[in-house]
Order: C-alpha cells, then structure tokens, then sequence
C-alpha cells in the first residue's frame, strides 16, 4: 500500500529564540551564547538523508546571517529553504514598518544564500491572530506565495478561528497567499494542536498516528514541524516559569524517534513540493480577509519592537 503524502518542516532556531519570555537572553547577546543550531540542524539533515525524507526550513534570519554555510547545506541536500521571520519574533511586536522590513530582510538573505527563490512564510510561535490580519497584506507585498502562520485553535501564542483545517486560499487585497495551517486535532469548537513542537514531544506516538490517520482519513495533510534544539537532550537549560520550561523541554529524548517513524510511516514532503503536486485541492476553499486586514491596525509596545535587520544582508 502507498504511504499518504504529509509535510514535514523544520524551524530552525537556536536553544535561546524564545518567544515572548523575559526571562530569555536579549537579542543584544545571541552573537555570544554557545550555539548549538548548526550541530543539530546536521544531525537532521543525517535523519532526513536516511530516511529518504525532503522537508521545508524556515529558517530564522539572524541564524542564516551568522551560520550562511549551514544554510548552503540544507539548500546542497535538496531541501526548501522559507523565512521564519529575521529576528524570531510573535507579529503583534511589529509595526508595518518593522514587519515589512524584517520580511524583506530574510527573504533576500535565504535566495542570496542558495539562489533559489524564498517562496513561503511562517510566523514564529504561528503568531496571526485576527488581530494581526494586517499582517497577511505585508506577506503577500514582499512576493511570498504562501504562509504557514495560522493555527486554527487556541495556542499559546496565536489562534485565528476558521472553518479550514486543510490547505487554502488567504485572500488578500494585495493577493492571495496559499495557507497551509498549523495541524490540529477535536471535534466541532474544540481544537488542538497536535503537529509540532511541544505537543510533539508530549504526545505517545500511538496519538500522533492516529491523529494524522484523521487527518488524511479526510483528505488533508498533516503539517508536522519540529525544531533543531528538540532532539538536542543535552541543550543549556534556561529557568523558565515552570509551565513554559515543561512545554519547551518535555520529551526531549523522543523527538528523533517520532521523526524516524513519521518518515518510516509517510512520505514525508516540504511544503512547496505538496503545493506544487495539490494546489488545485486548495482553489475554491479561500479565506478572505480582505476587510479584516483594512480594519486590524499594529499597536506594539515600543519597548518590545524588534531593530531593522543588520544592513550586511548576509556573510557571504
């Protein structure tokens, strides 16, 4: 029997590219921390090399402006490379200015890196809320074609409500972007993400399975994503409020096995190969945020809005 088709993506940030936590080291200091990003993200590349897995990396711009040759390598082993912003932050933070320049700034970053187009989007923490609808039209200005950014359930740092689970269309007044939604699992109102991160590693694999079979039970592909610090169990420990330090370091020593099965079990795709081979699923299916996005305006607190991205776009 064939093996259902899913995505599977990478977001690859370093052990300290915490969202929303005081408690996390400041930008100003990154550049002096031990890394362990291009360690782990090798190791992935091994895993996917052997199990005969693509996968799409969205990658944080700070880490491809500091690590360019690690970025070549995922580019040299076949693999999408897509923004996951340039300094790894939730988009309520920005102001149009600032979004629209750390947006521009990545994507240059990754095709000057691997002269291949940056075609995709995902919003740290999966971060558009309807709030945050404005941010849809700033995606689609800086020439991307789709975004991963929307979880349609509760989440610790977005949640956009809508009647899709599956891929579609996000229709924008400066275009449409093709949606590929953050995986959840429920029945009617209630929702949960099941498809990355924590919920990864929390989850037996027995319920990964079995949530994924519902998905694609009903045609839709699941979107798994994982990040290069979750299969790192030796990473520094960072004193965290007890809930948040549970979710980001729970079942740490499974991930690698979960990744293996997934691969195992699935064909694992990144998520510009699934559009290329199903993008006439998704037309007809079209959120239209057109009006949301006229009538959301950003408000960030000064004190949190992220600085313009590096003018050396790259060390190339």
């Amino acid at each position: 029997m064939a093996r259902k088709t899913n995505m599977l993506t990478i977001d690859v940030e370093d052990w300290f590219h915490i969202l929303e936590s005081d408690d996390a080291p400041g930008r100003d200091g990154w550049e002096d921390l031990p890394s362990g990003v291009e360690r782990n993200t090798d190791r992935l590349l091994e895993l996917l090399d052997e199990g005969g897995a693509h996968a799409t990396f969205f990658t944080v711009g700070w880490v491809a402006w500091k690590y360019p040759e690690l970025i070549k390598r995922i580019a040299a082993a076949g693999h999408e490379l897509a923004s996951h912003s340039f300094w790894h932050e939730v988009v309520r933070r920005h102001d149009r200015a600032s979004l629209a320049g750390d947006l521009a700034a990545s994507r240059k970053l990754l095709e000057d890196l691997t002269s291949q187009p940056c075609e995709g989007f995902r919003a740290p923490g999966n971060s558009i809320t309807p709030q945050d609808a404005w941010a849809f039209e700033l995606i689609a200005e800086a020439g991307f074609s789709y975004d991963a950014s929307l979880c349609p359930a509760a989440s610790s740092h977005g949640g956009f409500p809508s009647p899709y689970k599956q891929p579609h269309i996000v229709r924008c007044n400066a275009g449409d972007l093709v949606e590929i939604p953050a995986a959840t699992f429920g029945f009617g109102r209630f929702r949960l993400p099941y498809g990355g991160g924590g919920y990864v590693r929390l989850f037996p694999w027995s319920f990964l399975r079995f949530a994924i079979a519902a998905d694609n039970s009903r045609g839709r592909p699941t979107n798994i994503y994982i990040h290069p610090r979750e299969i790192d169990v030796d990473q520094p420990r960072i004193a965290l409020p007890r809930l948040r330090r549970f979710k980001y370091y729970v079942g740490l020593e499974t991930t690698e096995r979960k990744l293996r099965a997934m691969m195992e079990h699935y064909r694992c795709i990144g998520v510009r190969r699934w559009i290329a081979e199903n993008h006439p699923a998704v037309i007809g299916k079209v959120l239209d945020v057109r009006e949301l996005a006229r009538t959301t305006q950003p408000t960030p607190d000064p004190m949190h809005l992220p600085p313009a991205p590096p003018s050396a776009a790259a060390r190339v």
